[in-house]
């Protein structure tokens, strides 16, 4: 390998694959802890081509003070060492050798993505070649001696990780908080220490989050399942339904244990923050603690497990069991589904578990148990909105976990949190937080067809059944739906009016089959769907067009193109004056017109200056100048205008009498003009005396010209 070098002045030369690979590796990573992630792999790189790793210098960004630039070198890198007197008290370490070896890597955060700067492949050394080594002993290396790292620096660089995290994240998360209530004086923040002043549990919720409450407090889900950060403590986020349907954070909670008594202390907090308004309903895992904990804070309100939650367990325990029962496993999806009243599942249950044998069996007995608590026949008039056919914690987690990670700092896991939280702000009518319940109603009318069966006092009844096969939603089943066309009520057994705030697609194919499509009834439009009224009110002003017929000054003009402008930037002042984002957008096109403008008025000015300078040329060469202009082209306008010429004289009969009135009283004697030469009056230049005598002097050529 060293040739005819010295060892000292070898130069490894690293494979371009290996190259390749580790370039690859740390590019895709992204960033979690910037020393924990990408160090790692590059000190597995060093391990396997054969040197140690140490770190040269590394950098915090000044805007959020996290770390945002490693620099990991060869641990013979640097000058070689001059003998030295051993101090009386030193440790007990050894001395690696330096070579000034010049291999290093070089990491910078981008984002939320680490990327490779700079990668030099070459030593200066004798680098370890695992490939003459044995199995045994050190598998990799050969041999312990051979380990380009010893228990001690492992030891220290651990400590090192825990000792910064474990004292300083907390504080640093707290200090944070009070420098967010410095812009934000409604963000709120709650914490409990132990015995030993160690953080217990943990609640925080922003004055977006409390703004909003009272407005979606009809139904929240509360989820522990999500992830957990690096001191295993469960992150317990609050998730609202906004009104489009999509998921929203109102607050968030880490408990050191799933205890009923923390759970308490975080819903207390949680009520604290929300001005003791109670949620109506709630949705929760299927947890005992969080049930007894409801119990006690939440007064009457609505619970009920994640079907989605029991369903998965139900999926592990049972699919060997259904695998061999496809009928067993439709009819349970149907009864669970399909179900309207608690009667009707409870009947529909029994005969499924006796057709079908099952009556006996522990899992099922397990789910029987908990119908009231996860079937949808049991909360048919509760509102639940969009949560039938999936689970909305799992589609906010799968959002969540794009910006967080489960072994983060808890600083870490907030700010990452804000960003999310921000990004949702912006982002309410995007179709990243949208559910599963994309199909419109108004689309599902097509696929039934009404059969009318009775009358009633109140109006009539109707039978909604499906054209053909099932209807995603509502299966394969027959609706009633009773119609009170005079008041404009329509009830459909499915109870989607109440479950979801919206009117189901049976009871408009009865409007529709009645001829009752005119209007939507305004009752059936629930305000937590409908926008707010808006707390800036734009302007009103129509825009004033330019008189036709009427020419208007520039003064007016300039006017008119003013009070236009001032009309239409105060409407979109509206919209942009929505969140940081929408405002820094209107900063950015701002900063562009008034670019925009100055360079204007720069081209302008230069065009002005080159009119002047067309109309008095400078002859920059001499009349005998040897060298030849070169003629511009000239459109046909400019060329006809160059020849245009001054109008000759026209041949007149003199300029026609005043007909002005004289001022005064009488009519005032004629002006007596003067001669030109002598200045005296009488005579005139042509019979002056004095310019007969002086001819030379005085030629009429000369006093006319």
């Amino acid at each position: 390998m060293l040739g005819s070098r010295q060892k000292s002045e070898a130069i490894v030369s690293i494979p371009k694959e290996m190259k390749q690979v580790l370039q690859t590796m740390i590019s895709k990573l992204i960033r979690v802890h910037g020393l924990v992630l990408h160090f790692p792999h590059y000190n597995r790189y060093a391990h396997h081509i054969g040197f140690s790793v140490k770190i040269e210098s590394s950098r915090r960004c000044a805007k959020d003070g996290e770390l945002d630039k490693f620099v990991y070198v060869c641990n013979k890198s640097g000058k070689p060492r001059e003998e030295e007197a051993v101090p009386v008290k030193q440790r007990n370490r050894k001395l690696t050798v330096l070579t000034d070896c010049k291999a290093k890597l070089r990491v910078k955060r981008d984002g939320a993505r680490w990327k490779v700067t700079q990668f030099v492949e070459v030593h200066t050394h004798e680098v370890i070649d695992k490939k003459n080594h044995g199995n045994h002993g050190g598998a990799i290396y050969g041999s312990k001696q051979n380990v380009p790292y010893n228990s001690k620096t492992v030891s220290n660089y651990t400590a090192k990780l825990g000792n910064y995290d474990m004292i300083k994240d907390i504080p640093e998360l707290l200090e944070y908080f009070e420098e967010i209530k410095k812009d934000d004086p409604r963000f709120f923040y709650k914490f409990k220490l132990d015995a030993e002043n160690k953080v217990e549990n943990l609640f925080w919720v922003d004055s977006k989050a409390r703004d909003v409450y009272p407005l979606y407090n009809d139904c929240i889900y509360f989820d522990t399942t999500f992830m957990t950060n690096q001191y295993s403590m469960p992150c317990a986020p609050f998730i609202g339904i906004n009104r489009y349907g999509q998921s929203i954070q109102l607050g968030c909670g880490f408990v050191r244990n799933e205890s009923s008594v923390n759970f308490v202390w975080l819903f207390e907090r949680f009520l604290e923050a929300m001005d003791g308004l109670h949620p109506l309903n709630i949705i929760t895992d299927q947890d005992a603690a969080i049930r007894t904990a409801i119990l006690i804070v939440f007064i009457g309100i609505i619970h009920r497990f994640c079907r989605w939650h029991i369903m998965q367990k139900v999926q592990e325990k049972l699919v060997t069991f259904v695998a061999r029962r496809e009928d067993l496993r439709l009819e349970f999806n149907d009864v669970i589904d399909y179900s309207m009243t608690p009667e009707e599942f409870e009947q529909r249950w029994a005969n499924m578990v006796e057709t079908h044998g099952v009556a006996d069996n522990t899992h099922f007995l397990d789910l029987y148990d908990l119908r009231e608590y996860f079937v949808p026949a049991y909360f048919r008039h509760r509102f639940f909105p969009f949560l039938q056919t999936t689970s909305r914690s799992e589609g906010f987690n799968a959002v969540i976990k794009q910006y967080v990670h489960p072994h983060d700092s808890l600083v870490r896991f907030f700010k990452q949190y804000m960003k999310l939280q921000e990004r949702i702000d912006v982002t309410e009518d995007a179709h990243e937080f949208d559910g599963d319940e994309k199909t419109l109603e108004l689309r599902k009318i097509t696929s039934y067809n009404v059969r009318d069966i009775g009358v009633t006092e109140q109006g009539s009844i109707h039978e909604v059944f499906p054209i053909q096969g099932s209807v995603r939603g509502y299966g394969r089943r027959s609706y009633r739906v009773d119609a009170d066309v005079a008041n404009g009520i329509y009830n459909c057994e499915c109870c989607k009016i109440n479950r979801d705030g919206i009117l189901c697609c049976h009871a408009m194919k009865v409007m529709s089959h009645l001829g009752m499509v005119t209007k939507y009834p305004e009752h059936y439009i629930l305000p937590r769907w409908c926008l707010p009224p808006p707390d800036i009110v734009a302007p009103r002003d129509e825009r004033q067009e330019r008189p036709v017929g009427q020419k208007l000054s520039r003064k007016d003009m300039r006017l008119l193109r003013y009070g236009n402008l001032c009309s239409d930037f105060a409407k979109l002042a509206v919209g942009l004056a929505a969140s940081e984002k929408t405002n820094e957008i209107a900063e950015r096109h701002m900063r562009a017109m008034e670019k925009e403008m100055t360079d204007l008025k720069k081209a302008n000015a230069d065009a002005l200056k080159k009119r002047k300078s067309a109309k008095h040329p400078v002859n920059t060469h001499p009349a005998n100048d040897s060298q030849e202009s070169v003629p511009m082209e000239e459109d046909a306008a400019t060329v006809e205008n160059r020849k245009a010429r001054n109008p000759p004289m026209s041949a007149t009969k003199g300029r026609p009498g005043s007909k002005r009135k004289k001022g005064g009283l009488q009519l005032q004697k004629p002006k007596q003009g003067l001669c030109g030469v002598c200045k005296q009056p009488g005579h005139d230049a042509r019979t002056c005396e004095v310019r007969l005598a002086n001819p030379e002097k005085y030629s009429l050529l000369g006093l006319f010209h």
